[in-house]
């Protein structure tokens, strides 16, 4: 069994939305005689489409995470590879988990290689402050649970805290697809207005 989970599962506290990814683990966990591995999946290029409102009406994508703090980024298509990969080995009954990332990039480097593709090369990625984060994400429609939820997401981003096993367990072999080859994908939509 190939279960799709998220880099940061590996904690119990302080990581948002990601938490549901550390239950879901303990409960397959518990599966007998089943072979299970927990692809482990950094952050989806596709998430980046939620700046592009910031972007146009801001000038500058921000978040309670940005500046140097590291992104390990994950296409969907390098995730549907180490599943099909995953699903054609015979493993004996156990579970491990396994990282699946595209690129590793700070935050800085992502939105200079996206504003290079959407012809605003001083794209900056600001920091804003947990409170700054929320209230933002409150004004704009966004409940308050959920507002907090992911807050604590950005924030163990910002800390470390959420790519702390990765750093310990990185894959042997990265996925094809780089920023700059989703930075294509981006400005197609960016220049849509999606």
């Amino acid at each position: 069994m190939v279960h799709l989970s998220s880099w940061g599962a590996h904690r119990d506290k302080g990581t948002g939305i990601i938490l549901g990814s550390h239950q879901v683990e303990i409960i397959l966990n518990e599966l007998p005689g089943v072979a299970l591995t927990h692809l482990r999946a950094g952050s989806l290029f596709y998430n980046l489409y939620g700046f592009v409102g910031m972007i146009k009406g801001a000038g500058f994508i921000g978040a309670n995470y940005g500046g140097d703090d590291k992104i390990v980024w994950t296409h969907p298509k390098d995730i549907a590879d180490a599943a099909a990969d995953e699903l054609q080995k015979t493993l004996p009954p156990g579970n491990n988990a396994l990282y699946v990332a595209s690129d590793e990039r700070t935050a800085s480097e992502t939105a200079k290689i996206l504003g290079a593709a959407i012809g605003k090369p001083d794209l900056q990625w600001i920091t804003f402050t947990d409170e700054q984060a929320r209230a933002g994400m409150e004004q704009n429609g966004i409940p308050q649970s959920i507002a907090a939820d992911l807050v604590d997401l950005n924030a163990s981003i910002h800390s470390g805290a959420l790519g702390e096993d990765y750093e310990l367990n990185k894959p042997t072999v990265m996925g094809r697809i780089k920023v700059e080859d989703f930075a294509k994908e981006f400005a197609v939509a960016f220049l849509k207005d999606i």
